[in-house]
């Protein structure tokens, strides 16, 4: 077993020694929230060290008060993303933290180039976006850059599993940003196009479809399993207008 160190902090005249995050979170619970703050503040550039793992991380998390989540996010700083180690635990913290001013921290302490290292694929953006509320979606997005989601979004089915896990509005924007070309490229077939569709609000579905000439579709949808695979999975509207384009 690799040998703990092991820091002191004094409470009251009182000295105990904190070597891993269960022992820390034991210490704040005594405590009962009266000495986090400056618990925290003694341990100050050990606190990764103590931390160690995500798991350890959420388990000091769960002791602490919004404020001092807060404080403890960004006392880590640049060893953040060291703690995290990948997208998947910051999907499990995501999950667990509720307070969209502790996700605002979290996402802007790790900061673009914390979140390239974590996310390194599309699935992996929108299992992270499942899980951030209210305008910290559209934070995630500009910290990573327009050129790293392209990055990312390598095949139809990455683009349709982000544009599910953002409201409308932010799926305007991103739409946008990447362009119809960009978009467009990404459709190798009707189970792509489905995909799609099924991600975008009617208004955005219509623009995707009229990107296509009806000789343009034929040659997309390509055989009759496609054509029932895409069908099954249309609005009424989406139905009517590709019918339409079809002629």
């Amino acid at each position: 077993m690799p040998q703990i160190n092991r820091y002191p902090i004094t409470i009251d005249g009182e000295t105990v020694s904190i070597g891993t995050a269960s022992e820390l979170a034991v210490a704040l619970d005594v405590l009962q929230g009266q000495f986090d703050r400056v618990t925290l503040e003694q341990l100050g550039p050990h606190l990764a060290e103590i931390i160690g793992q995500a798991s350890g991380f959420m388990t000091v998390l769960r002791s602490l008060s919004v404020d001092d989540r807060i404080y403890l996010i960004q006392a880590l700083g640049a060893d953040l993303v060291g703690v995290i180690q990948n997208a998947g635990h910051l999907r499990d913290l995501l999950a667990v933290i509720a307070e969209q001013q502790v996700e605002a921290a979290l996402l802007s302490t790790l900061g673009p180039d914390g979140l390239r290292r974590l996310i390194m694929t599309g699935a992996e953006l929108a299992e992270v976006l499942e899980w951030v509320y209210g305008d910290e979606d559209a934070l995630m997005l500009e910290l990573l850059g327009e050129a790293t989601v392209r990055r990312l979004c390598r095949h139809a089915c990455d683009l349709s599993a982000i544009l599910k896990n953002i409201d409308f509005a932010l799926q305007a924007s991103l739409l946008e940003q990447l362009g119809w070309d960009f978009i467009t490229g990404l459709v190798k077939d009707g189970y792509d196009l489905a995909a799609l569709l099924r991600a975008l609000p009617p208004e955005h579905s219509a623009r995707l479809l009229h990107h296509y000439s009806a000789g343009q579709l034929v040659e997309l949808i390509g055989n009759a399993d496609e054509w029932t695979y895409l069908y099954q999975r249309l609005e009424p509207a989406e139905a009517e207008l590709m019918l339409a384009l079809l002629k």
